[in-house]
């Protein structure tokens, strides 16, 4: 049985303030929890009721929904901290976001990067926090396997010359006939503003999603053109 200041932390936790201050943050679901299980992230601890098959404080189903940020839990929550580790960046494809706001558009970005191999996302300091309970949910588990860093964006990639710059646009040449090369990075922005002009004066290419001439949309989900444009250089 937990209790009520057991309760009120993990509660406190839904909260950046309270994240930082403690350096924890929640997960939630039996795929996920398993996956930071099989990682070498740090579990501080891990409710779950009794259907839960391994190792945890037992709560009832009453229990992990006081504790739960899902509408309908999943047996088990874990309390992961939050590791101090600053990366190299490598790899021929590296992802770079700016002022990515929505929870869930950075939690899909960080499953799509794990899904095409790429190991590094560099976030604008403006980005969405990573451990947000939606951001760390989108990621289905992807968030464990896949290094995540803010940095000021414009220095970094100021200093990453190996690499060419590759800015998701509305205006740009169609993704589908740009010319490889051979270490890039894609700088996406929101939907909202799109990328920064000072940082979109770096970039080497600019390519646009093409539309069907049928199509009445305005934009696309940034997420979703993520996917798109990372299924085509990725390859």
């Amino acid at each position: 049985m937990l209790s009520r200041n057991q309760i009120k932390f993990i509660n406190s936790l839904k909260q950046k303030k309270f994240r930082l201050q403690h350096q924890l943050f929640v997960v939630e679901g039996e795929k996920i929890v398993n996956d930071f299980l099989n990682s070498d992230w740090k579990i501080e601890q891990i409710y779950a009721t009794k259907e839960w098959e391994g190792d945890a404080v037992e709560v009832s189903i009453k229990e992990l929904e006081r504790i739960s940020s899902l509408k309908t839990p999943n047996k088990v929550l874990a309390i992961i901290k939050i590791p101090k580790r600053k990366s190299v960046i490598s790899g021929n494809l590296v992802l770079a976001l700016d002022a990515i706001k929505d929870p869930g558009n950075l939690g899909t970005i960080i499953r799509l990067a794990d899904w095409f191999g790429i190991q590094h996302i560099i976030c604008s300091q403006n980005c969405v926090e990573l451990y947000n309970p939606k951001v760390v949910q989108a990621t289905m588990g992807s968030i464990c396997r896949i290094q995540v860093q803010y940095l000021n964006l414009k220095a970094t990639l100021e200093n990453m010359t190996d690499y060419k710059i590759c800015a998701a646009v509305m205006d740009g040449k169609s993704v589908f006939s740009v010319e490889k090369l051979e270490k890039r990075i894609v700088l996406l922005g929101s939907e909202s503003h799109g990328i920064s002009s000072e940082l979109l004066e770096m970039a080497h290419q600019k390519v646009t999603i093409p539309k069907s001439e049928n199509s009445q949309a305005e934009s696309l989900n940034v997420a979703n053109a993520c996917g798109i444009i990372l299924a085509q250089l990725s390859n």
